[in-house]
């Protein structure tokens, strides 16, 4: 047993919990990496025993370092370090580009060299600004009035509509949603979420330490049955989903299923934290569930699935009643957008320049898409034709993260379900593949063609990889 361990539980004294001082001392070890990703935690009476204290003491120890999200808790399997989202995702999603490899791994735009040329072009402009404002000010925190008016007028064309003062400005989709389960979720809340969500809210839940439970998805994504389920035995704070073009199951919610998604939270006054940051890129117009029930709901979205990859300002709607909640989380969280993206969102979206990048990208996506239809038809779980991916059956005889290596062998990333995946959800068989990748056309076709030869392969007897 680690004689630090013991240390600290013999140094407790006066009103100091022992418990607490076992917690400090396995988390120091977990984040020096005396203890790695994957290590496996002695038996709760063994570490009682071995320390001289109660099992309920080191229990206690146990599920604080749970909640923390150091280490996962198994039954019948034991406790584990629990691998930290940033560690991890190296392993799924390139975290920098490799020349030789050709990158599905990233959900990204197809960048044109019109977006190059409507870069240049806003850039020039402002150059030739006399009075900038947005260069210089540390404030209004929500944003410049004209930026919160301007992202108005942009969820307005999404089908939500929203007063600017219920609306901040958020450096980007993923800032939003964290502003947003900030401003009312805390530990030991139960947040409901799809089975396979978003990496970005699983990491969350790391942070705010709040407890994650997947809801069981169908090819339109939630079940209804079981979100209304959930919130009648459990005490659910919110739900967080991406109804139009879930990530990674490409999901696209019909309206039916989202008013009755919006009646079973009214109903149990639980808040919708609704992610479209995809909901500019279908040409048919969705019904937001927030639009449905407003002063329940969190809604947000971004320029940079749909847009421009590098323009990373996002719109979030609050509750009114949550306005100024969620203004002092931005404040202590980043202070407030960065205001010359902003002022470039708010130009593009004025003169129509965002709304034409939108329609470049839809017609790339189609394009690529068609690609993807052609080779890999017979293995698409989910996809559509302005999907930034699309969600592939790994064949039988092949597992997810095996595939994944074998492909990554030849030169190709494509991700595994693994980050997407909330704890005690069942894994699919299945990887993503973004379009977004920054090749020719022909050489997309070629590594589609590439995956199609791998899936049909029966893999190697022995994988050393």
């Amino acid at each position: 047993m680690n004689e630090r361990w013991r240390d600290a539980v013999r140094a407790v004294h006066g009103v100091e919990s022992k418990y607490k001082r076992l917690v400090k001392a396995i988390a120091a070890d977990i984040e020096s990496a005396t203890l790695a990703s994957g290590a496996r935690l002695p038996p709760q009476r063994e570490v009682a025993a071995d320390l001289a204290i109660s099992v309920q003491t080191v229990t206690n120890a146990y599920k604080e370092l749970e909640r923390q999200g150091l280490i996962r808790c198994e039954v019948g399997r034991g406790s584990f370090v629990a691998a930290r989202v940033t560690e991890t995702m190296s392993k799924y999603m390139l975290d920098t580009a490799e020349r030789e490899v050709i990158d599905f791994s990233i959900a990204r735009i197809v960048h044109t060299p019109e977006h190059d040329a409507m870069w240049r072009k806003v850039c020039a402009t402002l150059a030739t600004v006399e009075d900038q404002p947005w260069i210089r000010a540390f404030r209004p925190i929500a944003g410049f009035d004209h930026h919160r008016q301007a992202g108005a007028a942009w969820l307005a064309t999404l089908g939500m509509p929203v007063n600017p003062e219920t609306l901040l400005v958020t450096n980007g989709a993923a800032h939003g949603i964290f502003l947003a389960l900030a401003s009312f979720v805390g530990p030991g809340d139960t947040v409901l979420c799809e089975s396979l969500t978003d990496h970005g809210v699983i990491g969350s839940a790391n942070v705010l330490g709040f407890t994650l439970k997947g809801l069981e998805i169908d090819e339109y994504g939630i079940r209804p049955e079981h979100f209304e389920e959930m919130c009648d035995s459990e005490r659910v704070s919110a739900l967080v989903c991406t109804p139009t073009l879930n990530n990674p199951t490409v999901a696209l919610m019909p309206d039916s299923r989202r008013r009755s998604i919006a009646r079973i939270a009214e109903r149990y006054g639980v808040y919708v934290i609704e992610d479209d940051v995809y909901g500019a890129l279908p040409a048919k117009t969705q019904t937001p569930i927030s639009s449905l029930i407003p002063e329940l709901s969190f809604y947000c979205t971004s320029m940079t699935k749909s847009v421009l990859t590098g323009l990373r300002i996002g719109y979030l709607t609050m509750p009114r009643r949550l306005a100024l909640r969620a203004e002092s989380v931005l404040r202590v969280s980043s202070w407030m957008a960065t205001s010359p993206m902003a002022e470039v969102a708010t130009r593009w979206i004025m003169d129509g320049t965002a709304q034409h990048l939108v329609q470049v990208q839809r017609e790339r996506l189609g394009t690529r898409q068609a690609m993807v239809r052609e080779v890999l038809g017979r293995y698409l779980l989910g996809s559509h034709p302005q999907a930034l991916s699309a969600w592939l059956k790994v064949p039988d005889y092949w597992q997810a993260d095996r595939v994944t290596r074998e492909l990554r062998n030849r030169d190709i990333a494509v991700t595994s379900p693994d980050p997407f995946l909330v704890r005690g959800a069942e894994r699919p068989n299945a990887v993503r593949l973004c379009v977004g990748a920054e090749v020719t056309d022909h050489t997309f076709k070629t590594a589609l063609e590439t995956i199609g030869e791998v899936f049909e392969q029966y893999p190697h007897v022995h994988d050393f990889s």
